[in-house]
Order: C-alpha cells, then sequence, then structure tokens
C-alpha cells in the first residue's frame, strides 16, 4: 500500500525537481566555439616565478598573464590546481583573440619545508587542452625570538 501512495509522489518529484534544473551560463558560453575554422590558443606570458625563500606559515602569491594568441574564443573550463595549499583567482574565463587575462597563485606553505613546485593547470579548448604555471618557493622554519 505504501508503494502505491510514494510511488506517484516520487515521479512527481523527480519532474518537478529535473524540470526545475538549468543550464549554467558557461555550458551556453563554451557553445561559442562553433566555428570550426577558428582556433584559440592559451599562451602564458610568464609561466614560472620563484619566490626565494620564505618561512614556512607565510602566504604567498604571484599573478601570471596569459593571453588568447588565436582566431578563436578561448574558454577556460577548469583551474587545477596541483595541491590543497595552492589556490586561484582567475579574471577572465572567456578570451576574444588578442585579449589577455590573469591568473593569481596563492601558496599557503604552512606545514611544507624544504624547496616546494607547486603548479595551476588551466584546461582550456585550444588544441593543447592544458598548459600549466608554476611557482618555486624555498620554505625554511621560522625563527623565534
Amino acid at each position: 500500500m505504501y508503494i502505491k501512495i510514494l510511488y506517484p509522489a516520487f515521479i512527481l518529484f523527480a519532474v518537478i525537481f529535473l524540470s526545475c534544473s538549468s543550464g549554467s551560463n558557461e555550458t551556453k558560453d563554451y557553445t561559442v566555439e562553433a566555428d570550426s575554422t577558428k582556433s584559440a590558443n592559451l599562451e602564458y606570458i610568464e609561466d614560472f616565478f620563484d619566490f626565494g625563500t620564505i618561512t614556512s606559515g607565510e602566504v604567498v602569491s604571484h599573478s601570471f598573464k596569459f593571453k588568447n594568441s588565436g582566431d578563436g574564443v578561448l574558454i577556460i573550463k577548469d583551474v587545477i590546481p596541483s595541491c590543497g595549499c595552492t589556490t586561484s583567482k582567475l579574471s577572465s574565463k572567456i578570451l576574444k583573440p588578442g585579449e589577455e587575462g590573469l591568473i593569481e597563485v596563492v601558496f599557503d606553505s604552512k606545514g611544507w619545508y624544504g624547496s616546494q613546485y607547486k603548479s595551476v593547470t588551466l584546461r582550456t579548448n585550444s588544441p593543447i587542452m592544458d598548459k600549466s604555471v608554476t611557482i618555486k618557493a624555498n620554505v625554511v622554519e621560522g625563527r623565534n625570538g
């Protein structure tokens, strides 16, 4: 008896839930690349930065400039840090041909010691889908006193 009552309620809930979900704006933006004769190209102006020596616990950041050097629209689909100690902020997910953008990479050195290399990868619609920037820091123990 409960199944007869719950089944229609479940169907109604599923219909309402599925009809209320809408596509995100990003998905709509990805349709911009419809012209297959044009190709986007992610090009970093700089792809490596060395912070030198820092004290464990310091939070440091560096902004990397990049551009779309192709003739199609560049769409950044994902930003992938190499570790949880590294975060990033992206200026724009869509760049027209010739436009420039920034990605700020933030490294929290708490608990890290020695020579550290961390990267952030941008996954795009360009022919080489994944391109990374890398930071380096020599993390030393803090001094008391």
